[in-house]
């Protein structure tokens, strides 16, 4: 049992490195990487614009974020992201609400995952872009095809992570869990739900990630309203600088929620070896 505790232990402590909750090395060598990083994209991104000689191909990366300074202060486009992130929240939870128990079913019943599984990865074949013009005859113009975009992007990352989680938990758990008395309600709720938690959040992470992209792709074509047409119309009117700074801007407020996320990761892995 105490190899079994370790070797989860263990588990979590790797994710924590590879998610960034945990860095050797310090807080203080990471924000070097970090600026190092930053550093470098930027000068690519000199180099580029002075080899092209030209704004509207590549502006360079000072006008870029002066642009994105204007961006951040404009009420309209800020009100445009409250919309786009409005409806990434709301298809991110469909997600969860769909992608966590099913992922829980197929991964305790091998019943049930050999009935569900083959549509599953059928489904997950298609690409997401082919299913934006059905979902406009579906749901019109509007919310409803982004939020079903994001919906169906995301569950299948949460189905998966969430059963991987479920078969990695060693046998020895459920024995124990048993040999207590422990029906099948205790051992969901005190053996599966604690034990899944850190791969339910990197489901959530890689549905979130899915879904702002696919989102924003989606505005494209399927609303008049949203971050998308809002890049579209930098788009028509040949405002590259303005294009730039958004995919900035799109960049950080994704980067701020997985951030979000890994926090409430490490925050859960200390209240499982707490209990």
């Amino acid at each position: 049992m105490a190899d079994s505790e370790g070797s989860a232990a263990a588990r979590v402590r790797d994710r924590e490195i590879l998610d960034g909750t945990r860095v050797l090395g310090g807080g203080r060598k990471r924000s070097w990487w970090w600026l190092l990083s930053i550093a470098i994209v930027f000068a690519i991104w000199q180099f580029a614009a002075y080899s092209y000689d030209s704004v509207l191909l590549m502006p360079p990366p000072l006008d870029a974020l002066a642009a994105l300074w204007r961006a951040v202060r404009d009420p309209e486009i800020l009100l445009n992201m409250g919309i786009t992130i409005k409806r990434v929240l709301i298809g991110f939870s469909i997600a969860m609400l769909i992608g966590v128990p099913l992922g829980y079913l197929m991964g305790y019943s091998q019943r049930a995952s050999a009935v569900i599984d083959p549509l599953i990865n059928t489904l997950r074949q298609i690409p997401i872009m082919a299913w934006v013009p059905l979902s406009i005859v579906w749901f019109g113009l509007g919310d409803g095809p982004t939020i079903f975009i994001i919906a169906f992007v995301g569950v299948f990352a949460v189905i998966l992570s969430t059963i991987a989680g479920v078969r990695s938990i060693p046998k020895d758990y459920y024995d124990a869990a048993r040999s207590m008395g422990a029906g099948r309600l205790q051992i969901l709720t005190n053996v599966i739900l604690p034990a899944t938690v850190p791969d339910i959040i990197t489901g959530a992470r890689l549905a979130l990630g899915a879904g702002w992209g696919s989102v924003i792709c989606a505005e494209f074509i399927a609303t008049s309203a949203g971050f998308g047409y809002v890049m579209v119309r930098a788009q028509t009117q040949l405002e590259t600088g303005t294009l730039m700074a958004l995919m900035l801007m799109a960049a950080l407020v994704g980067f701020t929620i997985d951030r979000g996320l890994i926090k409430l990761n490490h925050s859960l892995a200390k209240w499982r070896f707490a209990e």
